[in-house]
């Protein structure tokens, strides 16, 4: 999966992802959802967003610390 990773924009990911479980996985990850609250996903620049494969279906990820949170 990573070695077939293609780098795509947020707003990509955003459009093939779960709006709730984003959401849901960003709290826990600690971010703000709104900029009044502090960090959010979207300015932190350590975050990446990705499109691979992962046993034959397309999926959507981004990488967090090194960590690989995986979307289908």
């Amino acid at each position: 999966m990573i070695e077939e990773a293609q780098d795509i924009t947020r707003r990509t990911f955003l459009n093939h992802v779960d709006g709730k479980d984003r959401r849901d996985l960003e709290t826990q990850l600690g971010y703000s959802l709104t900029r009044d609250g502090g960090l959010t996903m979207k300015r932190d620049y350590h975050v990446s967003y990705h499109r691979s494969r992962l046993h034959g279906q397309t999926v959507y990820f981004f990488t967090h610390s090194a960590i690989e949170y995986v979307f289908r």
